[in-house]
C-alpha cells in the first residue's frame, strides 16, 4: 500500500482471527409430498417452506394427500425444522410420481429443496418423500439384450427406438454403445412404464445388422431415483420406503439404488386412524427421519436412528421376526442386504445402520452423514479466506482453523482423529501465482458398533474354589 508522511502516531485495525468453526445444522428434514386441500398461499406448489414446529402453520396442509401425515409422524418423535415441498397430486400414482420427480433445471418437484439455502437460510439434510417412494413402477423396460452386435456402427450417429409408445404410460428411452463399429450394448436412460406387450428395439443410423431383444418388469421408483442424484448436491441423506410386502420384495426394491447416502427402510409402520378408530399402514420414512432429527439434537450427528424406540406406533405393517444371535432370522437378512427394517425388542425400533452403497469403507450412514458435516462446516467456515492474498498468516489460520476444529470434534466422540497439513510438494509456485491452494487433511469417523461377539469357555478349574470354599463353610460350622 502506498506511505503517505506522518510526524506523529497512528492506529489501524486489522482483520480479527476466524472464530470457532461452527458445524453446519444436520437435522433439517426436507420433505415433499401432496395436499391438494393446502392453502396456496401458504403452501405453493414447488416452493420450499419452512415449518418450525408451527402446529397451526402444518394444520394448513389439511388431511388429504400424504404431507400432513408425515409432519405428524416426525412431530410424534421430535419437533424439528421441516422444509416442505408441496407438489401436485397427480390423477394417478404414475402422475404423483412425475410431479414429485419434477425438473433439475426448472428446480420442480424434490429439485425445488435446491431453494431453501437461498429462500429459507437453511440446508435440507435428512430428505423424505413419503407415500410416493414405496411403489415400483410396473411393466417398464428392465433389460436390453443384445443379440447380434452388427457391423458398421458410429456412436454418434446410431439411435436405438422403442416402440409402440405404451397407451396410458410412458415411453422407454436408451442410448447405444459402439466400440468398433459394433453395438456392445446398450444403457436404459428411461425404463417408461405401462407397457402390456414387449416392444420392438431397433437400431437407426449408419450401420446394420444389430439387434435387441427387451424385458419388461417393474423398475426403479422415480422419486427415488431422483433423490439418488439430489443427495450428493445437498450432502444429505434420503429414506426412502420399501414396498412393504414381502423379503423378497424389499431386496429387489433395495436393488436399485447403489447410494451411500440412501437408506432403504421396510415395511411400513401400523398408525392410529383417530377418523376411523383403526390401526391403518403408514411409510416408516417420516418416522425415521424424525428419529434422526431428535438424535442429531440430543446426541450428536456421528449417532445412528437404528436401534431408537420408535414412539406412537402400533408396530410394525408386517411382522418381521428377530433374534439377536440369530443371522437367519428376517431382520439380519434384511440388514445383510443393507435393508433398514422394525423389530420388537423392549418396544419397537428401527434395526440397520446401514446405506446402499457398495464401498465398504463407507457401508454406516452415519459414517458418510459425519464427513458430509465436516466437510461443509470447514468450506463454510473458511469462506471468509476467500480472495484474500497469500500470506505466511494465510495459510497457518487455515490450517489452524482446520485442525482446531477436528481436535473438537475427537473431544466430542464425533471423530476418532484428524489432522490438517500443507504438502509443499502440491502447493507450488504455479499454483500459488494461479491462486490456488490445498490443503490437506484426514478424518476417521467412528463406525457402529455392529457385532458384538461373547467369547464363553467352560472351565472345570472352578470346581476348586467351590470344594475350598465349602471345607471353608463346613470348619467354621462345626
Amino acid at each position: 500500500m502506498s506511505v503517505s508522511y506522518l510526524h506523529g502516531l497512528e492506529t489501524i485495525e486489522l482483520d480479527s482471527p476466524s472464530g470457532p468453526v461452527q458445524t453446519v445444522k444436520s437435522n433439517v428434514i426436507g420433505l415433499v409430498g401432496t395436499a391438494p386441500d393446502a392453502d396456496p398461499d401458504i403452501f405453493p406448489l414447488n416452493t420450499p417452506v419452512a415449518v418450525f414446529s408451527d402446529a397451526l402453520k402444518a394444520g394448513q396442509l389439511k388431511s388429504s394427500g400424504t404431507l400432513l401425515d408425515a409432519v405428524d409422524a416426525i412431530y410424534s418423535q421430535k419437533s424439528a425444522v421441516i422444509v416442505v415441498v408441496r407438489v401436485a397430486e397427480g390423477e394417478s400414482t404414475e402422475e404423483s410420481w412425475s410431479n414429485a420427480v419434477g425438473s433439475p433445471t426448472g428446480k420442480l418437484g424434490v429439485w425445488s429443496l435446491l431453494k431453501a439455502r437461498p429462500m429459507l437460510q437453511v440446508i435440507p439434510k435428512l430428505l423424505i418423500a413419503p407415500g410416493l417412494t414405496g411403489g415400483r413402477p410396473t411393466n417398464g423396460l428392465k433389460n436390453l439384450v443384445i443379440g447380434d452386435v452388427g457391423s458398421g456402427y458410429v456412436q454418434n450417429t446410431t439411435a436405438i427406438t422403442i416402440a409402440p409408445p405404451p397407451a396410458g404410460g410412458r415411453r422407454a428411452t436408451a442410448v447405444p454403445q459402439v466400440v468398433g463399429g459394433k453395438l456392445t450394448g446398450a444403457i436404459i436412460t428411461d425404463p417408461g412404464f405401462g407397457y402390456t406387450d414387449i416392444p420392438t428395439v431397433t437400431v437407426t443410423g449408419a450401420g446394420a445388422g444389430a439387434t435387441i431383444t427387451a424385458t419388461l418388469g417393474h423398475v426403479a421408483n422415480p422419486v427415488g431415483v431422483a433423490y439418488g442424484s439430489l443427495v450428493d448436491r445437498l450432502r444429505a441423506v434420503a429414506f426412502l420406503d420399501g414396498p412393504g410386502t414381502t423379503y423378497d420384495d424389499a431386496v429387489e426394491y433395495r436393488g436399485d439404488y447403489g447410494s451411500q447416502r440412501i437408506c432403504v427402510v421396510d415395511p411400513g409402520v401400523l398408525s392410529w386412524d383417530t377418523e376411523n378408530s383403526v390401526y391403518v399402514t403408514k411409510p416408516a420414512s417420516a418416522y425415521a427421519a424424525g428419529i434422526q432429527a431428535r438424535v442429531d439434537e440430543e446426541k450428536g450427528f456421528w449417532y445412528s436412528f437404528s436401534n431408537e424406540l420408535i414412539q406412537n406406533i402400533g408396530g410394525p405393517a408386517r411382522p418381521v421376526d428377530f433374534m439377536p444371535n440369530d443371522r437367519d432370522c428376517e431382520a439380519n437378512m434384511l440388514n445383510a442386504q443393507q435393508i433398514t427394517t422394525i423389530i420388537h425388542d423392549d418396544g419397537f425400533r428401527f434395526w440397520g445402520v446401514r446405506g446402499t452403497g457398495t464401498d465398504p469403507l463407507w457401508a454406516h450412514l452415519s459414517v458418510r452423514r459425519t464427513a458430509d458435516m465436516v466437510y461443509e462446516s470447514l468450506e463454510r467456515a473458511e469462506r471468509s479466506r476467500m480472495d484474500r492474498p497469500f500470506s505466511f498468516q494465510l495459510l497457518s489460520d487455515i490450517q489452524g482453523d482446520v485442525n482446531k476444529y477436528l481436535r473438537l470434534l475427537k473431544s466430542r466422540g464425533a471423530l476418532i482423529g484428524g489432522k490438517c497439513w500443507i504438502d509443499p510438494t502440491i502447493n507450488t509456485p504455479a499454483t500459488f501465482s494461479n491462486g490456488e491452494l490445498t490443503a490437506d487433511f484426514d478424518l476417521e469417523p467412528p463406525a457402529l458398533l455392529e457385532h458384538l461377539q461373547f467369547r464363553a469357555r467352560r472351565n472345570p478349574d472352578y470346581y476348586s474354589d467351590f470344594i475350598e470354599e465349602f471345607s471353608q463353610t463346613i470348619a467354621a460350622n462345626t
